[in-house]
């Protein structure tokens, strides 16, 4: 199992106390698996991954069980930790113009944890990162390596995030509403290309957004979230058809349908 997370409870301090956000929240990832997290904003999607990886605040209280690849992530040590982020997990965040230094070249933005961390030559970094820009379907890598952010698209940051964190090579990759704020052409080539690359590098990846219908078609298994819970665990194909909790149910029923759709999943349901 790459990712196993069991009755995960996070607490952070308020002015009124402490505050939990998460409450016993239990998922897992296996290789080569694509798993949803679904739910609103501000139900524990990004906060249960970030604090996969440990990137919570060192203020806050984590109570559970979470593994990485069979490291402990809850009593790791800061080596420890280090070593996850740095070569066996990775995140990919939802906006790449906040992951960007807008003053630096994407050059040495995306080649920093190579130099930085695995201390990888200058020189080489920039081979790996320019055959990776490849990969993920950028042309002219030399032309991209000196530009700034605000000289790209959205499409093609989010690429260049996507390419920085395959650098490293992770067996397991947390996508945090990678494609959400891209159009809807681009989301789609952004997906089929995780896709491909999840398949030839037998990784697995949690994705996490807030719709369930994206979720229902591209992943194996979906969780659903809700006030830092998980409230639903279906597969993919039957999660958005079936849906057995109100809450799922209402998100299943907040998709706008042409109602040519509507009619023929209202017969699929009668049929069932």
């Amino acid at each position: 199992m790459l990712l196993t997370i069991e009755d995960l409870n996070l607490s952070v301090p308020a002015p009124e106390g402490s505050r939990q956000i998460l409450h016993g929240v239990s998922l897992h990832v296996s290789e080569g698996e694509t798993v949803g997290l679904v739910g609103e904003s501000g139900s524990g999607k990004s906060t249960t991954a970030r604090a996969a990886l440990r990137l919570v605040p060192d203020h806050a209280s984590m109570k559970g069980s979470i593994s990485v690849l069979g490291h402990d992530m809850v009593a790791a040590d800061r080596a420890v930790v280090r070593k996850v982020r740095s070569e066996l997990a990775a995140m990919i965040f939802q906006e790449p113009r906040a992951v960007l230094n807008p003053v630096r070249r994407i050059g040495d933005s995306a080649t920093e944890r190579l130099v930085h961390v695995h201390r990888v030559a200058k020189a080489r970094a920039r081979e790996q990162i320019t055959s990776l820009f490849g990969e993920v379907g950028l042309d002219n890598p030399d032309r991209l390596l000196r530009a700034y952010p605000h000289q790209l698209s959205g499409g093609m940051l989010q690429r260049v995030v996507i390419a920085a964190a395959l650098s490293i090579g992770p067996r397991l990759l947390l996508a945090d509403e990678a494609t959400s704020a891209l159009d809807v052409t681009t989301q789609a080539e952004v997906l089929a290309l995780l896709r491909r690359l999840q398949r030839e590098r037998e990784m697995g990846v949690l994705f996490i957004t807030h719709d369930l219908q994206l979720a229902a078609a591209y992943c194996d298994r979906v969780y659903v979230m809700k006030d830092g819970s998980v409230v639903e665990h279906q597969k993919a194909a039957t999660i958005f058809v079936n849906p057995t909790t109100p809450y799922t149910k209402a998100l299943a029923e907040a998709v706008p349908r042409l109602p040519e759709r509507q009619a023929a999943r209202n017969d699929m349901e009668a049929s069932a």
